[in-house]
């Protein structure tokens, strides 16, 4: 276990699904009617057997991250459908809280009728977790759990974020029925390249396309249920510093705001892969600035289930569905 000292903002409301994973001392100073500023030892619990993300040395630091409690019971959340068994390929099953496919017709949908969803990238990762035995996974834009469930079902410590509150209830209940709530910490938060209030854009047929919708008045009716607190990707640093990281960014075209909030994450976290759905940037603008903020920092990209060679930036509007970028390539390619 690790203690240090860090500065937090956290929203100044009764927020029962919300845990620092601290023990505070010292002095408290409100510094308006919404926020606090708390100066407090922060104390990440480190399990014996696994690799958890600890901060090493002294330090302070600012941010509005908010830890969810996995603890507390979500069990009779009224979005949970059912929980079936995920089936994961060479690691087992293990339990998955899902919508009702009639809301949510891709993920939800999928593990009910076939027990997976992207099963393919999955043992990918897996694999590549398993060469890398020093690498945390960082799951951005967790949804239902499926890639967390997974990796901390092989056994690897999980960092996982999501903007919205009902997927991390159902989440933790998943962790709680497979006894894996020690592997995995949650961040109720979205990501952004500025701390804002984040409003959700909402699809109907599926709700795990959520899409963020940025500059909400603060004179907007907001709420947790249509709404989250965004963050930067450098309020992380702390957290990751000299850490090895593969991250899995799912967060519905606001990938390149996450970028650009995380320059310093990105020189001061050993970033070694960055899994990312590229559906939506293959002629977009948005694309362009993905491309450049990876490429200048040594990052190529690949097709995850084809890695003998790099994909051409000419042709990215050929590129698959999903990418991967692996930073410094030995001679071109990789292997996991």
């Amino acid at each position: 276990m690790c203690i240090c000292v860090g500065v937090f903002r956290v929203v100044y409301k009764p927020l029962p699904d919300i845990k620092l994973l601290t023990r505070y001392s010292g002095n408290v100073n409100q510094t308006d009617g919404q926020v606090l500023s708390l100066t407090l030892p922060l104390i990440i619990y480190k399990p014996d057997t696994v690799a958890k993300p600890v901060i090493s040395k002294t330090l302070r630091f600012t941010s509005s991250v908010r830890f969810f409690n996995t603890s507390a019971d979500y069990s009779s959340a009224k979005q949970i459908h059912k929980c079936v068994d995920l089936k994961i390929q060479s690691i087992g099953n293990t339990p998955i809280c899902v919508y009702d496919p009639a809301i949510d017709i891709y993920v939800s949908k999928s593990i009910i009728d076939n027990g997976n969803w992207e099963g393919d990238l999955i043992r990918l990762v897996v694999n590549i977790i398993q060469e890398t035995p020093d690498t945390v996974f960082l799951d951005f834009g967790c949804n239902v759990g499926v890639y967390t469930l997974a990796i901390a079902k092989f056994g690897r410590q999980v960092t996982a974020l999501d903007a919205n509150r009902k997927n991390l209830e159902m989440l933790t209940t998943s962790l709680q029925k497979g006894n894996l709530t020690k592997m995995v910490t949650l961040i109720w938060n979205a990501l952004s390249d500025k701390t804002e209030t984040v409003g959700f854009k909402e699809d109907r047929k599926n709700i795990g396309g959520l899409q963020m919708v940025g500059e909400v008045s603060s004179t907007s009716f907001v709420s947790d249920e249509n709404s989250s607190v965004a963050i930067v990707l450098d309020d992380l640093v702390p957290i990751f510093r000299n850490q090895s990281v593969f991250i899995k960014m799912d967060i519905e075209t606001y990938e390149l705001k996450a970028m650009l909030g995380g320059k310093q994450f990105f020189k001061e976290v050993d970033v070694k892969f960055l899994l990312m759905e590229w559906m939506h940037h293959k002629i977009s603008d948005v694309g362009t600035g993905i491309i450049q903020f990876m490429t200048e920092r040594g990052y190529t990209p690949f097709s995850p289930l084809q890695r003998s060679a790099p994909l051409k930036i000419k042709d990215r509007q050929l590129w698959s569905s999903d990418i991967i970028w692996v930073k410094n390539p030995m001679n071109g390619t990789w292997s996991a």
